[in-house]
């Protein structure tokens, strides 16, 4: 879903998380403001005196943004990870792992028996609970579990995109 000027600020931020980074570097800081509820991109980017053009030029780069997450795989498992999410959920007879979001940027793993209003359900290596806000930041995103530390930990991986573009490099050289 791309935006355009005209979309509202807080809208953009909550379904296209991914765009922050670029709405940052133009210097609209909009996540803490409360006008970003009502202002559209092109009534934000003007009030911080960027040109028509600036604004074009914003508008393509988070429209661009928001296309590689589009290409980027929902999130996947390890083998140790479906393991450990398996194991919780046998012990307290839940279906469903649910991710929820840590304040500092983390997230973590909770069992659950039911779908809760404005969650999704991705069904990969197992059934994983998430509001769609969570599952754009975690695209592209391998979870994995280390026995040792007793805990989970993430990565991103390669789009299939990238991954063509570097098996094209290889061939050319």
């Amino acid at each position: 879903m791309s935006i355009s000027k005209k979309s509202i600020l807080g809208e953009i931020i909550n379904t296209n998380p991914e765009v922050v980074s670029v709405l940052a570097s133009a210097g609209l800081h909009c996540i803490g403001c409360h006008v970003s509820a009502y202002e559209s991109l092109e009534d934000g980017c003007k009030s911080h005196g960027m040109k028509d053009k600036d604004i074009d030029d914003l508008v393509n780069k988070a429209n661009k943004k928001i296309e590689e997450y589009d290409s980027l795989e929902k999130i996947s498992f390890t083998k140790n990870a479906i393991n450990e999410l398996n194991e919780r959920m046998k012990k307290t007879s839940s279906s469903f792992v649910r991710i929820v979001a840590k304040f500092g940027g983390e997230f973590d793993f909770e069992v659950a028996k039911e779908i809760s209003i404005n969650e999704i359900e991705v069904k990969r290596e197992v059934s994983v609970l998430m509001e769609p806000r969570i599952e754009r930041m975690l695209r592209g995103v391998e979870i994995d579990y280390n026995k040792k530390l007793n805990d989970f930990n993430a990565k991103r991986v390669e789009s299939k995109k990238e991954r063509k573009n570097k098996i094209k490099k290889i061939k050319k050289k």
